[in-house]
This record gives C-alpha cells, sequence and structure tokens, in this order.
C-alpha cells in the first residue's frame, strides 16, 4: 500500500495534480494497529503536500476498533475529520448483524474522540437493519443526535444476494422503512442537519436512498466531489477505484485496483502497469 502510494504521487507530480482531500475508508482502517496507520499516514506526509489539503478523513468506523493511540495518531498526522459508525444505538439489534460492539462503547469512542480534540465526527446508521424497527430506529436517532455529531450519514440497508441476512433474517417490511427515512429527514432538519449528498445503491431495501446530513459547514467536500463526478480520485490499496476525470470534456475513466488482498499482493507489478493510464490519461487532457 505505501509502495502504491509514493507511485500515484509521482504521477501526481508528473501532472500537476495537487492534493485536495485525503480518505481513509470503505471499510474500517483502525482495524489497523495504531503503528500501521502511522506508517500509512507518514507515507501520504512524505509524497504529497499536506498543508494544502482542504479536508483529511479517516473512517475509524467501528467503535471495538478504536483507541485513544489511534486517535491521536491520526489526529497527529493529518487527520481532521472522523467517522465512528454505530449502525444502530440497539444491542439486539448489532448482535442480530454480527457486531461485536456495543452502544456504549459508540458513547465511549465518541466521547474519546472529542477528549483528543476531534471538532468533525460523522456518524453513520442504517435505516432497515434484520430485527429492527420503527421505535428502535426513532430511539437510535435521538441518541445519536445527542451525542451531537457535525454530520450523520443515514443508509438504507443494501443485501447482497448471497449474504446470511438475505437468507435467514426477519426483514424490516418496506412500510418500516420508508418511516424510518422519512422520520430521520423531518427530525435531522429540525436538529440543524441539512441534506448534502445522495446516492443509491442495487439491492437496496424499498429502493430509498442513502442520505447524508451535516451542520453548517461541516459538508464532507470528498462526499460531494464523488458524487458530482468531476474531480479526479487517485486511490490506492485492494478493491481501490482510481477515477480521473477532465473537467473540460467531461471525460472520465476508471482504473480498478484488485479486490482480494492476495490479488492485490500477487499481482501488484501487473497493476502498477495499469496505473500507465493515468499518463494516457494526461497526455489526452492535459492540466494547464
Amino acid at each position: 500500500l505505501c509502495e502504491e502510494i509514493k507511485i500515484i504521487a509521482d504521477y501526481a507530480d508528473r501532472h500537476n495534480l495537487l492534493l485536495d482531500t485525503v480518505y481513509f475508508g470503505g471499510g474500517t482502517p483502525t482495524s489497523l494497529s495504531a503503528e500501521e496507520l502511522e506508517i500509512i499516514m507518514k507515507t501520504v506526509s512524505e509524497c504529497f503536500t499536506i498543508s494544502a489539503v482542504r479536508e483529511y478523513t479517516v473512517e475509524a468506523g467501528r467503535a471495538d476498533t478504536i483507541t485513544e493511540e489511534k486517535l491521536v495518531v491520526i489526529k497527529e498526522n493529518g487527520g481532521k475529520r472522523i467517522s465512528v459508525n454505530p449502525q444502530t444505538m440497539n444491542n439486539k439489534v448489532l448482535e442480530t448483524i454480527g457486531r461485536s460492539h456495543t452502544a456504549e462503547q459508540v458513547k465511549e469512542a465518541f466521547s474519546l474522540a472529542r477528549k483528543v480534540g476531534f471538532d468533525n465526527i460523522n456518524t453513520d446508521l442504517i435505516a432497515g437493519l434484520p430485527s429492527d424497527n420503527f421505535e428502535s430506529f426513532k430511539n437510535t436517532l435521538s441518541e445519536v443526535i445527542n451525542l451531537d455529531p457535525e454530520s450523520i450519514t443515514v443508509h438504507t440497508l443494501t443485501l447482497k444476494r448471497a449474504s446470511s441476512l438475505f437468507r435467514e433474517a426477519d426483514l424490516v417490511s418496506d412500510e418500516d422503512i420508508a418511516k424510518m427515512v422519512s422520520y430521520s429527514v423531518e427530525k435531522l432538519m429540525e436538529k440543524g442537519y441539512n441534506p448534502y449528498y445522495l446516492y443509491r445503491q442495487k439491492n437496496t431495501l424499498s429502493n430509498l436512498e442513502n442520505v447524508g446530513y451535516a451542520k453548517k459547514g461541516k459538508e464532507s467536500l470528498y462526499n460531494i466531489f464523488i458524487m458530482e463526478e468531476t474531480q479526479t480520485i487517485l486511490a490506492a490499496g485492494a478493491a481501490a477505484s482510481t477515477k480521473l476525470c477532465d473537467r473540460k470534456s467531461g471525460k472520465i475513466e476508471r482504473i480498478y485496483n484488485y479486490k482480494f488482498p492476495y490479488e492485490y499482493i500477487n499481482r501488484f507489478e501487473t497493476l502498477m502497469e495499469k496505473k500507465k493510464d493515468i499518463d494516457a490519461f494526461y497526455e489526452k487532457y492535459p492540466i494547464n
């Protein structure tokens, strides 16, 4: 991963691409140790000009992976915005979906992040989790609002056909999911959180959306840019997707990394050959 970061930094230098935002996420970066996180973050700061970065996000993710040591490493190495993602504050629902943390651990992790000095925290919730219900979701939303995060993202459950949840669990009714989502719009806006980005995924229950809400001035730039598809994203890591954008022509090209870690590691040299498409793209669409 560090080697790939160095390689894409060379491409960025060659084509005058200036780093605007950094986003560590998808999955749970804090599943790494504090030492591993520091190695990766230091590689980023050694390869790019971090002083010009407008937003630096690290998805801290699951409460059971968050420690004070990791939070300090994130903050000391440039991270300004983090996510603490409860999904639900109902312990029975957490158990049903196989999460090992509790609602109390979420509160403790959030408090710890404030103690370390983070003043821009996002939380992720999911409407329609198996064994959840409307009253439980209302309570989850209330408890998360009481934590006073800067932004809250409300996802609607998306199920892959092969998942055990899809085959076995009692799913929430379409009517209840719609009530959850409608209630979140009303309640969050009432509390000063305004919707600023929206997207849909395949197999989302009730064909509903994922919506990001934020307090004024705390909207995530990266989330906006990725939805607008007007800014190049140089991605590193297994399953990462690089998106090359030319604003003048509207042309977009993508370079996909191998999904599985064993492929990413064993076929790394082949993958780096694919990165040459960055040169080809910017030869056609040079940045002036």
